[in-house]
């Protein structure tokens, strides 16, 4: 008797914790020991598998959840279907691409590239990443929305979506918007793949190579590597705990002729600063005089519980282009993000977006929407912010303890600390021996000057093992 036929014939009794009677579980039980079997060798590549109502009877369950595990597996690699012949063990080739590789990283900034250096299974602490832990996002809202969306697959999945996005959803946008101060129509806001995409169209709408565009400085990487790959020469606008230095602006813009400002203005990244609203006002003279038009990136707009005073609501969307996101407080995978502007100009980015990727997905803009009408995303959203709050100020502490120097008027995902009378290679490869991600002032200046600052995740650098490594600096 074949390993697959003994498998398949043998009792076998649920984990703990899981209900065998619920079909969905049942399909991932019996989905995992094959997998199992296979990645293991036990059962070899090219071997036949029982047939589908084979296996339903051996394992006590339904034609469809044995076609659902065959399914699943073949999805993923492991085993292939041959038209005629029934399942099989995939080739040797094909099950080795299905077992456990490290993954490519997410190009989110140039953390990333730090990141390559590193034996995956040595990273320890990954202090200097920009992103949320999944523990900290709001899972169950989309586990909620995608029951939802099951029920009824076709009416969300079957047709291209609008250029523009979603109507409905840029309806909860601009109402989101007004609240904030931002008044708009929905014929103001276009809907993209994340607030990456929204970026992508505001530079490729307004530079063309050896263009100088101005952005914080310190600030995004990601930003400065779009600009780059465009090439668009990015400037660095000195940031100050108050938002941009105004008068810097000023003096650049005359100098170079940039007609393009990026910048954050809702707890900054990498400084967690915010604009106040006389520097907003400062900001937006500037940008009168010389004809600027300014990308205001507020993705972490839903961070802080007062939302504070954004160019886009004293500027009522003239010269601003207010991009936004949901990646940072629901889940990055969804992708969606969204821009508001002048009609005119938000015609013009619907225009560009359809020409590059015809549209956004309309699936996923159902998702988010369910999610932010559910009832829970407020609460989910009230969570987060006591858990940074908390957890900054306990990371604060221990960078102060460690000779770290913070600006006081900072908060959100992010700890921008000084450490004074330090060589920053020297602590990147001390970090990297021990197994800890930093990511180092100079990756967050345009010019990639050298640094003493750091930016620390507050999620992920509020670790013992750092905390322990830092006060060994010193010694």
């Amino acid at each position: 008797m074949s390993e697959a036929a003994a498998w398949t014939g043998g009792a076998r009794q649920s984990p703990a914790g899981i209900d065998a009677a619920d079909p969905l579980t049942r399909v991932e039980l019996i989905r995992a020991g094959m997998r199992a079997h296979i990645l293991t060798g036990q059962l070899s590549a090219g071997e036949r598998l029982p047939s589908v109502r084979t296996l339903a009877r051996a394992r006590g369950v339904s034609a469809f959840t044995a076609a659902r595990v065959y399914e699943l597996l073949v999805a993923e690699g492991l085993i292939e279907a041959r038209r005629g012949s029934g399942y099989f063990v995939a080739r040797a080739a094909d099950a080795d691409g299905a077992r456990a590789r490290p993954s490519p990283e997410p190009l989110v900034d140039s953390v990333w590239a730090l990141r390559r250096d590193y034996d995956r299974n040595a990273l320890q602490v990954d202090a200097g990443c920009g992103w949320l832990p999944p523990e900290w996002l709001f899972g169950e809202g989309v586990r909620a929305a995608l029951t939802q969306i099951a029920r009824r697959p076709a009416v969300y999945a079957g047709r291209y979506g609008n250029a523009y996005g979603l109507l409905a959803l840029r309806h909860h946008v601009a109402r989101q918007l007004a609240l904030r101060g931002v008044d708009c129509g929905d014929e103001q806001v276009v809907l993209t793949q994340g607030a990456s995409q929204a970026l992508e169209l505001v530079i490729a709408a307004h530079t063309r190579p050896g263009d100088a565009v101005l952005v914080d400085d310190p600030g995004y990487p990601y930003v400065l590597a779009m600009l780059r790959a465009r090439g668009v020469r990015p400037l660095g606008v000195p940031r100050t705990d108050s938002g941009p230095d105004a008068a810097a602006l000023d003096a650049i813009a005359a100098a170079t002729g940039a007609r393009l400002f990026v910048t954050n203005t809702t707890f900054q990244n990498p400084t967690g600063t915010t604009t106040t609203p006389q520097a907003a006002h400062a900001v937006l003279g500037v940008a009168e005089k010389r004809g600027l038009t300014i990308c205001e990136d507020e993705i972490f707009a839903e961070l802080p519980s007062d939302p504070g005073t954004s160019l886009a609501s004293l500027d009522r969307l003239e010269r601003v282009i207010y991009v936004g996101s949901f990646s940072k407080t629901i889940a990055p995978s969804l992708r969606v993000g969204y821009l508001a502007t002048r009609a005119d100009r938000a015609e013009r980015m619907a225009t560009l977006k359809n020409q590059l990727s015809l549209s956004s997905s309309e699936l996923t803009e159902h998702i988010v929407l369910a999610i932010l009408t559910s009832g829970r995303h407020r609460t989910h959203l009230e969570r987060l912010r006591r858990r940074l709050s908390e957890t900054r100020t306990r990371l604060a502490r221990n960078l102060r303890a460690a000779g770290f120097r913070i600006s006081p008027r900072s908060g959100g995902m992010f700890v921008w600390a000084e450490l004074p009378d330090t060589d920053s290679a020297v602590i990147m490869q001390r970090a990297k021996a021990a197994g800890i991600l930093l990511a180092p002032g100079r990756i967050f200046h345009a010019d990639e000057r050298p640094s003493q600052h750091w930016r620390f995740n507050v999620a992920y650098a509020d670790d013992e093992r750092l905390y322990e490594f830092l006060r060994k600096l010193r010694l």
